[in-house]
């Protein structure tokens, strides 16, 4: 047996005790349906909520939440006075649950803390309950805890703040304290279990992933992985060497419960949400017999990178500090008079956060229907110049080109049309950082810019100049050996295409250099002076409005400190030059943007969700107003139609003013749908079509959104209106009057 195990190797040996082991499997997102014979099932007798909260004290109060708490336990209770309801920051009947101890203790456990040994290139995840010691104190307002972890040696201070509508549990990070400078915090999860359901009770998950989805309480889907929704998306400058699965956008930072169909809880990342992760698992997936839906915060990001000769690569962390400021999660109690709650309810709870708590106002742009187009200016093509190759600007969309097709929409009799001219500039076609509203050469210059521009304005269309600095070469003053951003392992981070057959990096392009959040308000300065002079008062800046990411070189900036300084950006934007359109929106602009495009009607269909709701679009209804992705670019174009003016969405169409073919061999071949002649008269017959739903309920709020058993989609507005659409029959009866889409664009065109 010795000589047998002098033969193991030695990676194969765990570096975990057999608790630390337990405790860092509970979270694995590689769950399977739970076998009887591994767990242990307590025979513990069931408690009530009576007999729990007689050993809890009362902490804090108002005329609408209670706060309670076992200090001994370190478990909480937040009683909304309204319906009566009581949410449990853990279960009270975690001992009866089946499950080993490891993951009863995770249960039981007010913070799952996870920390970096820096010189082992690994990190260990503790839950509080066993690996920690934790004093509480009641204050005037609420409680304050500290968690300390002797084996991670971290202390974490946590403050529980009741206010008038909502719970507040929040982390200051300047106190976090790290005594061991090989031990740092990477992740906080708190409050784990907060509302958690158990097997026997009926109700769901609100996930905003994409337009919404839905997990149902105990849907048997043990087997499938635990939902892990990185809020915003993932951070870019760390790039895959292979593409990454095609998922939606997190654009929301918050998650809703619904219960019992009675009551509900709306929660929101109010601070750190640049950090967090949306978490999810039903019954039998994290191998207890409970459902929870949780956030954690990412507070130190980490990067993995390949020395030479080695086959697995290294871990490294982020190693300036904690540059997160604060973290904290909100709880918000859901109610409604009629003593029914659904996710509509959830929808309005978190509309009113964001007005009453972010600042965002109705746009005026909201009360009327509009036909979005966007434009794809030019590209750079490799053409063959007296027998040689020869990368050159390529026009896609000249402004001549521009103001035909609009002048054609206008005779077929469109309204209101809203546009976003993309790559417009020489700089952003030659894929360089565009920071002035020069016109290119190569799409008529700025005589003909000019004109359009005139033209606009007289016919009543808004068009948005857009920029996307995402990505750039060297020139105009940005240099990709100054100017980059730099990856957590001190590389500098390439944006590479991807092939689509297969994946990997497409080396027909040369990757491109990721610009600096360091360099983004010297850009966003110069593009508001230069916008200001030349009169521009409307602008779009591309992928701005969806991207975040950090630069962890000499001069760090993470993601949370990119939300904020763009927000300064943006405000200043809003001030110098005016509107601002964006290209799908995150949460933290929207109290910036007069238009929100190009946003999915779908998630991202993981097997865990068992439906898929217009989350986003019901959220947005009487506040911004909202467009469809491309209607041309779907394979089931009435299908997008319909389920768009279902709720409020109107019509959007991707246009080039060259032939399809010439884009052949450029980034603009995903494009190849968009050649305006083939769609220009049914883009008219699908605004008409809108226009005829939305005309007076456009800026009007969805109070009411379901699909009936038929199939039928039933939406009812603030002010009366109540629309059904049928998809299969193409129609949409509006009070009582039925509009065929039949009678807007051609059969052949819709099927």
């Amino acid at each position: 047996m010795c000589c047998l195990a002098m033969m193991i190797p030695v990676c194969a040996v765990p570096a975990l005790s057999d608790d630390e082991a337990a405790d860092a499997d509970t979270g694995s997102s590689d769950s399977e349906a739970i076998d009887a014979d591994e767990y242990d099932i307590d025979e513990t007798e069931l408690i009530t909520e009576d007999q729990a909260m007689a050993d809890m004290k009362l902490a804090a109060e108002n005329s609408n939440l209670a706060l309670y708490c076992n200090e001994k336990e370190m478990w909480m209770a937040l009683k909304d006075k309204k319906s009566g309801r009581i949410w449990w920051s853990n279960p009270i009947n975690a001992d009866a649950s089946a499950g080993k101890k490891a993951q009863k203790d995770e249960l039981k456990s007010g913070m799952t803390l996870t920390y970096a040994e820096v010189s082992k290139r690994r990190t260990m995840a503790q839950v509080a309950r066993t690996k920690s010691k934790y004093k509480v104190k009641i204050t005037p307002t609420g409680i304050e805890a500290t968690f300390d972890f002797k084996d991670a040696e971290i202390l974490v201070p946590v403050t529980y703040t009741l206010n008038e509508d909502h719970l507040a549990v929040s982390v200051d990070t300047s106190a976090i304290i790290e005594r061991n400078p090989d031990k740092i915090v990477t992740d906080i999860a708190l409050n784990t279990t907060f509302g958690a359901a158990d097997s026997e009770e009926q109700g769901y998950y609100v996930i905003p992933d994409g337009s919404g989805a839905l997990v149902n309480f105990n849907n048997g889907k043990a087997g499938y992985k635990i939902y892990a929704g990185k809020v915003y998306g993932n951070d870019i400058t760390a790039v895959k060497t292979t593409k990454p699965a095609t998922t939606r956008q997190v654009y929301l930072p918050m998650y809703g419960i619904v219960k019992d169909n009675n009551a509900g809880l709306m929660v929101v990342a109010d601070k750190g949400d640049t950090c967090a992760t949306i978490n999810t698992y039903v019954a039998a997936q994290n191998k207890t017999s409970y459902n929870s839906c949780y956030f954690d915060f990412e507070i130190r990001t980490s990067d993995e990178y390949l020395m030479g000769g080695e086959a697995n690569p290294l871990k490294v962390f982020e190693k300036r500090g904690i540059l997160v400021p604060e973290i904290e999660v909100r709880y918000y109690p859901v109610s409604d008079s009629s003593g029914e709650v659904d996710y509509m309810d959830i929808a309005d709870s978190y509309r009113r956060y964001l007005v009453n708590s972010q600042g965002v106002t109705k746009s005026a742009a909201a009360d009327k229907t509009s036909l979005y187009v966007d434009f794809h200016g030019g590209t750079m093509k490799t053409e063959t110049v007296l027998g040689l190759p020869v990368t050159m600007q390529h026009k896609t969309t000249t402004f001549k080109d521009a103001q035909s097709i609009l002048q054609q929409l206008k005779d077929l009799g469109v309204g209101d049309i809203v546009v976003q001219y993309n790559q417009w500039t020489a700089d952003d076609i030659k894929e360089k950082v565009a920071d002035s509203a020069k016109a290119a050469s190569v799409l008529g210059g700025s005589g003909a810019f000019e004109n359009l521009m005139d033209y606009t304005r007289t016919q009543g269309i808004t068009i948005y100049p857009a920029v996307d600095n995402l990505t750039f070469k060297s020139g105009s003053g940005y240099f990709t050996m100054t100017d980059t951003a730099v990856r957590v392992s001190n590389a500098y981070s390439r944006q590479i295409e991807y092939d689509l057959a297969h994946g990997v990096e497409n080396k027909y392009y040369k990757a491109l250099s990721l610009l600096s959040p360091r360099k983004h308000k010297k850009m966003f300065d110069n593009l508001a002076g230069s916008y200001k002079k030349k009169k521009l008062d409307t602008i779009s800046v591309g992928s701005a409005t969806t991207v975040i990411y950090g630069d962890y070189g000499r001069n760090s900036v993470s993601r949370e400190m990119f939300k904020y300084n763009l927000q300064e950006y943006m405000a200043d934007l809003q001030s110098t030059v005016g509107s601002i359109f964006a290209d799908g929106a995150n949460a933290y602009v929207l109290k910036y943007v007069d238009h929100v495009s190009n946003v999915p009607l779908s998630s991202s269909k993981y097997d865990l969700f068992d439906a898929e709701i217009p989350f986003y679009q019901i959220v947005m209804s009487g506040l911004k107003p909202v467009s469809s992705t491309a209607i041309n670019g779907d394979a089931q174009i009435a299908d997008l139609l319909l389920r768009s003016v279902a709720v409020g969405v109107d019509p959007r169409f991707d246009f080039i003013g060259d032939e399809a073919n010439e884009l052949k061999d450029t980034k603009y071949d995903k494009y190849f749908y968009a050649d305006y002649r083939y769609w220009v008269e049914d883009a008219a017959g699908c605004w008409k079509f809108a226009n005829e739903v939305l005309s007076d309920i456009d800026g009007i709020q969805i109070t009411d959104y379901k699909v009936m058993p038929n199939g039928e989609i039933e939406t009812v507005y603030a002010n009366g209106t109540k629309t059904v659409v049928n998809i299969e029959k193409r129609t949409v009866t509006k009070n009582g009057k039925k509009i065929s889409l039949y009678d807007y664009v051609g059969k052949e065109v819709i099927g």
